[in-house]
């Protein structure tokens, strides 16, 4: 397995953890995780970036990653932990998982 794909992987790994805290209501631990992975997952997503210039087939479609993002600051914001959390598990998470399954 290549290093970039565990960087993305790990990355996974700890923002899983982060979403299900979220969803078992663990707020104050889930937000103190939250701010630990986001370095983490900038980390990633540059990773994702350096991949697909070094693989041109590689299917990263920025647009989805972006607005998944714009979408759980939108509710981090509110304050809606629950869509926070929906939207890091459906709509980014998953993502990464397909892009990672990609990844050589």
């Amino acid at each position: 397995m290549s290093q970039q794909k565990e960087i993305v992987q790990k990355t996974m790994t700890d923002l899983q953890e982060t979403v299900d805290l979220f969803y078992q209501q663990k707020k104050k631990t889930a937000l103190k995780k939250l701010d630990t992975v986001l370095g983490e997952l900038m980390t990633a997503i540059d990773t994702l970036f350096a991949y697909k210039a070094e693989h041109t087939d590689f299917p990263l479609d920025e647009g989805k990653l972006t607005n998944a993002l714009k979408d759980a600051m939108n509710a981090l914001q509110e304050g809606d932990h629950v869509l926070l959390a929906d939207i890091l598990q459906y709509d980014f998470l998953e993502y990464m998982e397909e892009l990672s399954g990609q990844m050589e």
